[in-house]
Order: structure tokens, then sequence, then C-alpha cells
């Protein structure tokens, strides 16, 4: 990878994470904060031309290739060093289960290596988006995880598999039941989903009993009712794990 041979700030590197239906960034000094949010390579470089130097720029994308070239070329018309990661067979402390790791998304490798800097110890890491996301982490070993459909994906092929159930578009953050259908709806599949967090906890304590909980994704707040638990920890997962990697490879030029 090619770097400048003098200092740069953390003001100046970018982290995009491409998801499924959004693009979120972030600059690396910022990482901390919820990423902002757009829907095109032409807004993302609004803001990239609104900053006084994005010197480099770090993207993960689960979506087709169009999204990542269209994005390089517009870092290549402006002098931006761009940088796409890709899962990993190690790094971190972390081993991947996977035979082939190129077949894992890399959303799901960064949500680990992000969660393995908040915690030492075992961890199951869900990432809450279009898809739901589980990966479990003890003693740096990835043990697998489950692909789940997410709160949205989940209530629209009920609703389009049905012909007399209806739902609105209200995502509940607390934990109970409906009293009509649209609610019953809501409720259900947020039910569902607390599932997978219930299935997730009494898989990793078969495992190991003392455990941390990384928490994040857009749609993270059907979890809200959660976090107020010792052991869960939110996260911006994708950027997070995105930040570790730029730290690292940039660590001889970052002032």
């Amino acid at each position: 990878m090619a770097t400048s041979s003098s200092f740069i700030s953390e003001n100046n590197v970018l982290l995009v994470d491409i998801g499924n239906t959004r693009i979120k960034y972030s600059l690396l000094c910022d990482t901390q904060r919820e990423p902002n949010g757009c829907d095109s390579a032409l807004s993302l470089f609004r803001f990239v031309d609104s900053q006084e130097k994005i010197t480099h720029l770090y993207v993960a994308s689960v979506r087709n290739k169009d999204w990542v070239d269209e994005i390089f070329a517009m870092c290549e018309a402006r002098g931006i060093i761009f940088v796409e990661k890709h899962t990993e067979k190690e790094a971190f402390g972390i081993k991947n289960s996977y035979a082939n790791e190129q077949k894992m998304g890399v959303d799901r490798w960064l949500a680990m290596i992000c969660a393995a800097e908040k915690t030492k110890k075992a961890f199951f890491v869900m990432d809450v988006g279009t898809a739901i996301t589980v990966d479990f982490v003890v003693g740096g070993q990835h043990l697998g995880g489950w692909i789940v459909p997410g709160f949205q994906v989940m209530r629209n092929a009920l609703v389009a598999s049905t012909q007399k159930v209806f739902a609105n578009d209200e995502i509940p953050t607390t934990f109970g039941v409906g009293t009509d259908t649209e609610d019953c709806v809501a409720t259900g599949c947020h039910a569902a989903l607390y599932g997978v967090y219930l299935s997730a906890v009494d898989y990793i304590s078969s495992k190991q009993t003392d455990f941390d909980v990384i928490l994040g994704g857009g749609d993270k707040k059907v979890f809200a009712f959660l976090e107020s638990a010792a052991n869960i920890r939110p996260a911006h997962l994708v950027v997070q794990g995105l930040a570790r990697y730029a730290r690292k490879e940039l660590s001889d030029f970052l002032a």
C-alpha cells in the first residue's frame, strides 16, 4: 500500500462501510460517534470535498463491485489513497473458522475485529441490520456464526406471503405483545429476534460461562431494552473494525 512520506492526522482518514442498504462513514478521529449515512457515492464525496484534506479512504463493502469501483475512481481523481479491506484467515488475534475465508462477508469479519478490541473475554457479536449476523469467538478462535433475516426483511416477507396480515413501519424498542394485527406483526418479529439473542446466549454459555456481547448495526435499537445489561457493549462494528486496520497500517504516519 502506498503511503505519504509526511505525517497525517486522523482527520485525514475516512472509513467507509458499504452495507446492503446504505453507505455509512466516519473520520478515523470520530469512530466513537454514530457514523454518518448517505445513499450514493456522490453524496459521500460531497462530504469528502467539504473536508480540508482526506488523504486515505478505507472501505469495506458487502454490495456489488460497481459501488466500490465508483468510489475508487473518485478517490483516484482526487489523489486519495484507496484501501479496500477483505476477510482474512487470521488477524488481530482472531482465527477465522471458514475453510475459504473469502466466502465470509467482510462486515462479519470487521465486526469480530472490532469486538476483540472491546473485550478480552469470550464473546458473541451481533450486527443488527438488513440481516442479523451473529459470530462466536472463544480464546481468539471463531467458532462459527448465524445469518438471520433482520426485522424489516422478516416483517416484509410475512406481509408479502399473507393476504390479511398487515404491518406498519414501527420498530419496537420495548419487549411486549400486540393488540392489533400491525402491532402483533411488529412484536412477533421482535420476539423472533429476541429468540436469536437468547439462543446465542445459550450457545456461548455452553462453551464459556464468562462472556461479553458486542452489539451493533443500524437496527440495533430493536435490542435497546437489553443495553442496560452489564455484559452488553454497544459498538459501531464495521467502521471501528476498519479503524483498527487503519491505525495499524498507518501507525508510522499518524501524527
